[in-house]
């Protein structure tokens, strides 16, 4: 497509199937977090989404704005036809994508980006612009080879990945290299502009104010590294722990062995609404992102909690993994620990604790650096990638204060 000049409108719909409202899988906050930063750098967006029938009238802005910390609204057309998905009849599997690809062209959209590997293929058809965006590697999705016909269509203008380890599995793949854009996540820093103190968070959420916090925000799946926050805590007695998050299965099989072994210092909040999530960070002495060798994201992954952490300015303890070196450095922006080791754990928590110095220096430069991974500079470099003109607001940008 032809760069267009700055002040031009850009009609743009972001595709993909998501059951909303009330899906707590981090893909539907990153959809979610992107479709925002998308509706604001262009001019005229829409969000197209395949829901279930029972959730096609629950959406409203207000429950969204609670669930995915949405703090400017965008369009959202939504149609019922998620349980067709899995028919094995062609012409049902396929309804929502025929009926997006039709609406897309009646509104003439200039752009479609999508996170639905078999979209490509539909939008392509009503020669419609495309960019598809890809968080697993080939091999790893069941409509995965339906992208492949579309690579070297000219109209399939890139390949956005969130890791170099991706990009280059995906150019392996038949990828033409010069459509992949790796992009990793990103925050929402608006709503990291006006802190807390830890003090005031800890009031909020009804949390003791005398004794040192690690935190630990995401899911609760193997391979994220609970084990070694359990056994973290059983070496350091004088500092609490606070899980935020997990699936009820995932959060009843935890705190069944937090019970078990009596640990006194462990406690769970459960699932919060993502809009309350940064109150949670705030109130942290540490922040914990333990992941684990064996998490089946390891090699490329770029997780959200990592950028949100480095907003929140808290100091960081993780694992020293290839994929989150790509942003932690170790003694820089993060304490790194060994993975799957709760000893290791322990003892960097324990480091940034008794060290107020470190752990104020750790807290500023991830502050400072997060700022280049906002969703909207995220966006606006995708945009620039593909040749069209950014909308964006100024990054520097900020929100009055409430």
């Amino acid at each position: 497509m032809k760069s267009r000049d700055r002040s031009s409108p850009l009609r743009m719909a972001y595709v993909v199937s998501l059951d909303l409202p009330g899906n707590r899988r981090a893909h539907a906050v990153q959809v979610m977090k992107n479709a925002q930063a998308w509706a604001k750098i262009t001019r005229d967006f829409e969000l197209v989404t395949n829901v279930s029938w029972g959730n096609h009238r629950r959406i409203d802005p207000e429950r969204l704005a609670v669930d995915y910390g949405i703090m400017r609204p965008f369009s959202l057309h939504a149609l019922p036809l998620l349980g067709l998905e899995s028919s094995s009849i062609r012409w049902l599997n396929s309804l929502f994508y025929r009926l997006a690809a039709r609406r897309l062209a009646r509104r003439r959209t200039e752009l479609v980006y999508t996170r639905n590997t078999r979209f490509p293929g539909f939008s392509l058809k009503r020669r419609i612009p495309t960019l598809v965006e890809v968080h697993g590697p080939p091999g790893t999705a069941t409509d995965q080879e339906a992208l492949r016909p579309c690579l070297q269509d000219p109209l399939l203008l890139g390949l956005v990945t969130i890791s170099e380890e991706l990009a280059h599995r995906y150019q392996e793949w038949g990828t033409p290299p010069e459509k992949i854009i790796v992009a990793p996540d990103g925050v929402d820093l608006e709503r990291f502009h006006f802190p807390l103190t830890r003090e005031e968070a800890r009031q909020r959420l009804g949390l003791p104010l005398d004794r040192p916090l690690a935190v630990y925000v995401g899911h609760l799946y193997p391979g994220r590294g609970i084990e070694e926050i359990l056994a973290a805590a059983r070496e350091l007695g004088e500092v609490d722990f606070l899980l935020v998050g997990g699936m009820p299965n995932d959060l009843a099989r935890w705190r069944q062995e937090v019970a078990d072994t009596a640990l006194a210092n462990v406690r769970f909040a459960g699932h919060v609404a993502n809009d309350r999530v940064p109150t949670y960070l705030w109130a942290a002495d540490v922040l914990l992102m333990p992941y684990g060798r064996h998490c089946p994201t390891s090699q490329w992954m770029s997780p959200m909690k990592m950028f949100e952490y480095m907003a929140a300015s808290r100091p960081m303890v993780a694992t020293d993994l290839a994929a989150l070196r790509t942003v932690l450095r170790h003694e820089e922006n993060a304490w790194l620990v060994a993975a799957d080791d709760g000893k290791a754990l322990a003892g960097g928590i324990l480091t940034v604790l008794t060290s107020p110095e470190l752990a104020g220096r750790l807290a500023a430069t991830a502050r400072r650096e997060v700022e280049a991974f906002s969703w909207d500079r995220r966006v606006g470099s995708i945009l620039e990638r593909i040749g069209l003109a950014s909308h964006a607001p100024d990054p520097e940008e900020r929100p009055a204060k409430p």
